[in-house]
């Protein structure tokens, strides 16, 4: 059998993560590789590349780790060291991912209080998240994600810091899909523990987490006393911070390709970043309204700079749609998963792919995939309705 004519030689990755890595990112991973434990050069090359992520999310008067693991270990680090049998942690579970914090305290012996369960397609309640703290005193600890890619929610997450600051309550926030692509402030905002990845908008490959700890976090940390030895974020501060030691040893290509990500980033100038990133995610909107799409957060406000969630056309098998984009035009697109499989697919702009050229190639391929499934949509409007915002 002859297969199907492929009318494409590029294939683009429009994931919302692990996205396409750029050849700078790439080339910097077949630098010349050392012996990380041993090698006084690269614990001082370490050393500077967490300095760079200390400014990039304005962490410099906390700690900060970069370790080797996906960075839903981070997750789990941060409840395994910050939370005790019987505590009770309030969890804003306004998504997937949200939700998925009460897994991981559950795990460790905690009682999660859901807040914003009801509504997946709107930033957390502030009024709410007061209400559950006035109703259970006794919480002191919040968990957040700050975009809960499935959905491509984005929370408030500076509001949500000022109540826990303000209640003495501690804040954990995963950032995944935030950081590098959206502004984050940890000191000034009043976050205690974040945790990052190095898939998502930085554009760099899968493998490393990024730990951020506020100075007060570590009173907390300290009386849970977690007892482990991979997870203990105690181990890391007297080994690396007290001895210049490694607790195990580190990726040192991938920490290289983080450099290089970093280094992109900056010279682009932060401030453009984020500009690039809040262009990118009106342009998919406009785009998305020019197909009749609609997108799956009740509001622009409440949806993320680097991800767009669509509610799939009823009629439409959402699996099949996306395999035949990939198949017949070379552009990966992502779907979802839990309450949201099938119902939604997603387009990532998240770093380099924040773009007018990547979201072209998105909804280009978006339509003619809808156009093969009989249904009639502009792909000349689509273009246009991102030129009008990229101009």
């Amino acid at each position: 059998m002859v297969p199907a004519m492929r009318i494409y030689t590029d294939r683009y990755i429009i994931t919302p993560g692990p996205t396409e890595i750029p050849y700078r990112v790439r080339l910097a991973m077949a630098r010349e590789t050392t012996n990380p434990d041993l090698d006084p050069d690269f614990l001082s090359f370490y050393n500077h590349v967490r300095g760079k992520v200390k400014d990039l999310i304005s962490a410099q008067r906390s700690d900060l780790y970069l370790m080797v693991g996906e960075a839903l270990m981070g997750l789990e680090i941060a409840i395994a060291n910050m939370v005790r049998r019987g505590d009770k942690v309030v969890v804003i579970a306004n998504g997937i991912y949200g939700e998925g914090f009460a897994d991981i305290v559950r795990a460790y012996g905690g009682e999660p209080i859901l807040v914003a369960s009801s509504d997946w397609r709107r930033s957390v309640d502030l009024g709410e998240l007061e209400r559950a703290l006035e109703k259970n005193r006794e919480a002191d600890l919040i968990t957040l994600v700050h975009c809960d890619t499935p959905s491509a929610l984005l929370n408030d997450l500076k509001g949500v810091a000022k109540i826990a600051r303000d209640r003495g309550a501690y804040l954990v926030v995963d950032a995944v899909s935030s950081v590098g692509g959206a502004e984050v402030k940890f000191d000034n905002w009043g976050v205690d523990v974040l945790i990052a990845g190095s898939q998502k908008a930085l554009n760099a490959p899968t493998g490393v987490t990024i730990m951020a700890i506020s100075k007060r976090a570590w009173d907390r940390i300290e009386r849970t006393g977690y007892r482990g030895i991979y997870f203990s974020l105690r181990l890391w501060r007297e080994m690396l911070d007290g001895k210049g030691v490694f607790p195990y040893t580190m990726g040192d290509s991938l920490i290289y390709a983080l450099d290089e990500a970093l280094n992109i980033l900056f010279e682009e100038g932060l401030e453009n970043v984020f500009m690039r990133h809040e262009l990118a995610r009106r342009a998919s909107w406009e785009a998305a309204s020019s197909l009749n799409l609609e997108p799956f957060p009740a509001s622009i406000d409440d949806s993320s700079p680097t991800v767009t969630a669509l509610l799939v056309p009823q009629g439409v098998e959402e699996a099949r749609l996306r395999t035949h984009i990939w198949n017949r035009y070379g552009v990966m697109l992502a779907g979802s998963w839990g309450k949201l499989e099938g119902k939604v697919i997603r387009i990532g702009h998240m770093g380099i792919q924040a773009s007018r050229g990547h979201l072209i190639q998105a909804y280009t391929a978006l339509a003619r995939g809808l156009r093969d499934m009989g249904f009639n949509v502009s792909i000349s409007k689509a273009v246009e309705a991102i030129e009008s915002v990229f101009k």
